[in-house]
C-alpha cells in the first residue's frame, strides 16, 4: 500500500456533520456548560465573585467540542491536532484550586458531548454538581476558630481566659503568646461544634486583664 493509499483511507474513513448535527451538539454542549455555570455560581464562597472566570468555563466547553469534533470528523486532522495541542502552555496562575476543578471538569464535560455521548455527559455532570452542592452547604460538625485577646499593661489571667474558653469549645491550645512593655496578646485555637457562640466575647472580656476580643474562623487555606 502506497503512501497515496493510506492518505486516501485515512481520508474517506472521517465523519461529515451537517449544520443540524453541529448545532444539536453545541446546543447539548451549552446545555452541560450552564449546568456547570450555576454550579460555580451557588457553590462559591469566597469573598469576590469571578463572573469572567465562570463565564470562561462556558466557553471552555464549547471550545473542547469543536476540538473533539475536529478530531472524530477527519483521522488525518486528529493526527495533527496531537501536535498542535501539545505546544499549548496555561500560565495564568490559578489561585484557587477549586477553580483548578472547574477547568478539568468543564474540558472533560465537553469532550464528552463532543464524541456524542450525551447521556453520560448528562449524567455525570448532574452528578458532579449534586457532589459539590452537597460539599459546599451541608454544615460542618466542627469548626476552628482562632480567638484573638489582647490586653494592655494589667497581666491577663490566662488560666481564667482558657477556662471561659472551655465552656464554649471541645478543645483548644494555646497557639500564640507574645507580651511588651505595654500591651499582651493571646492566640487561643478552640475547636467547637457548628459555630462559635457570640457571648463568649463578653465571657472573656469580663477576665482581668482583658481589654479586647476577636475570632476568626480557620477556612483551612487562609484565615478569615
Amino acid at each position: 500500500m502506497s503512501k497515496k493509499d493510506i492518505f486516501n483511507y485515512f481520508y474517506t474513513n472521517s465523519t461529515n456533520f451537517n449544520v443540524e448535527s453541529i448545532l444539536m451538539i453545541m446546543a447539548g454542549g451549552l446545555l452541560i456548560s450552564l449546568i456547570i455555570f450555576l454550579t460555580y455560581w451557588v457553590s462559591y464562597k469566597g469573598v469576590s465573585y469571578n463572573r469572567k472566570f465562570n463565564i470562561s468555563l462556558v466557553i471552555l466547553t464549547l471550545i473542547s467540542i469543536v476540538i473533539m469534533l475536529m478530531i472524530s470528523s477527519n483521522i488525518v486532522i486528529s493526527l495533527g491536532m496531537v501536535g498542535a495541542l501539545s505546544i499549548i502552555r496555561f500560565r495564568t496562575p490559578i489561585k484557587d484550586s477549586r477553580d483548578t476543578v472547574y477547568i478539568f471538569w468543564a474540558i472533560t464535560e465537553g469532550l464528552c458531548v463532543g464524541s456524542q455521548n450525551f447521556k453520560l455527559s448528562l449524567i455525570t455532570t448532574l452528578f458532579i454538581a449534586i457532589i459539590i452542592l452537597l460539599t459546599c452547604f451541608i454544615p460542618k460538625l466542627f469548626n476552628k476558630y482562632l480567638i484573638i485577646v489582647r490586653g494592655t499593661n494589667t497581666k491577663i489571667d490566662v488560666a481564667d481566659l482558657l477556662r471561659e474558653v472551655s465552656t464554649y469549645a471541645v478543645s483548644y491550645k494555646i497557639r500564640t503568646l507574645s507580651k511588651d512593655k505595654e500591651s499582651e496578646e493571646v492566640i487561643i485555637e478552640a475547636t467547637v461544634k457548628r459555630i462559635l457562640n457570640p457571648d463568649i466575647v463578653e465571657k472573656l472580656l469580663k477576665v482581668k486583664g482583658v481589654t479586647s476580643v476577636n475570632y476568626i474562623i480557620e477556612t483551612g487555606e487562609n484565615v478569615g
